[in-house]
């Protein structure tokens, strides 16, 4: 009942209303019946009462009523009663629904109203002053009070709105980077492991030394991924009692030549090419990304650019940049797969860091992965 009563604010009124209708009459009948109470003042009594009904929807209409009543009930000499406390609550409902502009002159009007119908049926009385100021100072002081507090929990609402929504964010930004990072680790593997095996494949009948030779690399690649993959589940996992040894290292420009070693060790045909005497010292979130890069580029040359494509990948710093390049001279973009795969993540791995990102068919025939990350990230 409580639940449907939140839902429906009007129905709330209407009970609010014809509850306290009942009780002013009750209370008047039962407490002040023997103190001359005339019949005209159990209809005031109801009246200030379902006056309240439309609270919320017309204040102004409730506390005009509530003001009629209780004036007729004071110009026909009523004996005082609790039906006085509808002013009051009228006025504050008032003030705390509408601007000051609007309940100040009511109230004002009021406080005359009453005042005059008393002076009228029971001639002046001193207290009459002191309610009538008490009438105009209630609506102010408590409507402050109450907007205060409501602008309070407004703000206070707002901000745990905006925690949320930046928690959410970090949460599927991190979501994101930990999928690019299992899709590359794994689709490397892979790729690795298929090169491999083709060569182990060939040459079974011919070479078995080269054989066993293809058969230890994939169980080194196979141990390789596995630790990085058993790295990035344990961030999921949200583990912090492993010994930072036990944690695959974050791989970064220096580890190209290891990665270009094992693809040309696969059977690829790449070079890497640097245009430093070694890899630049750059922050850790920049190598990453340029290693994931070409590393992600470099899987997608073993898997679309053909069995004889040969690959070249470039790395410099210059102005502040570092640029990674992966080129071949495989089947290019024509292969619809290869157009897509994995470039979305790389593309979002610039644009994390403010930097570029081009991908698409080289003017000399196959496909080139271009990107320029800057050494401080933006």
């Amino acid at each position: 009942m409580v639940a449907w009563l939140q839902r429906n604010p009007a129905w709330a009124d209407a009970l609010v209303g014809a509850v306290a209708a009942v009780v002013l009459v009750a209370i008047t009948a039962l407490g002040f019946r023997d103190q001359g109470v005339d019949p005209i003042a159990y209809p005031c009594c109801a009246v200030a009462g379902l006056a309240f009904a439309v609270r919320r929807r017309w204040p102004v209409v409730t506390f005009a009523l509530v003001i009629a009543a209780l004036t007729v009930f004071a110009a026909t000499g009523q004996p005082g009663g609790p039906v006085y406390v509808t002013t009051f609550l009228a006025a504050l409902n008032l003030a705390v629904l509408r601007p000051m502009r609007v309940w100040l002159p009511w109230t004002a009007v009021a406080a005359v109203a009453l005042v005059g119908a008393n002076w009228a049926a029971n001639g002046f009385e001193a207290h009459l002053i002191p309610v009538a100021l008490l009438l105009l100072a209630t609506p102010k002081l408590a409507g402050d009070a109450v907007r205060a507090r409501r602008l309070r929990v407004e703000t206070l609402e707002a901000r745990v709105g905006l925690a949320e929504q930046e928690t959410l964010r970090r949460v599927a930004e991190e979501r994101l980077r930990i999928a690019r990072e299992v899709h590359d680790v794994v689709g490397h593997g892979l790729a690795t492991i298929t090169l491999r095996a083709g060569v182990a494949d060939r040459l079974a009948d011919r070479d078995p030394a080269e054989v066993r030779a293809a058969l230890r690399a994939i169980r080194q690649v196979s141990k390789d991924s596995l630790a990085e993959l058993g790295a990035l589940l344990g961030v999921l996992r949200g583990d912090g009692e492993e010994a930072p040894g036990e944690r695959a290292p974050t791989p970064d420009l220096r580890a190209l030549p290891r990665l270009v070693d094992g693809l040309r060790d696969a059977g690829m045909d790449v070079a890497l090419e640097v245009d430093v005497d070694e890899a630049p010292a750059v922050p850790e979130v920049v190598a990453a990304a340029g290693y994931r890069i070409v590393q992600e580029a470099l899987t997608n040359v073993a898997r679309h650019a053909g069995p004889d494509a040969r690959a070249r990948v470039r790395l410099a710093r210059r102005d502040g940049v570092v640029e990674v390049e992966v080129r071949d001279d495989g089947r290019g973009a024509a292969d619809p797969v290869r157009a897509g795969g994995g470039l979305t993540g790389m593309r979002e791995r610039a644009a994390a860091l403010g930097g570029r990102f081009e991908a698409g068919g080289a003017p000399t025939g196959g496909f080139r992965v271009w990107a320029s990350l800057p050494v401080v990230p933006r």
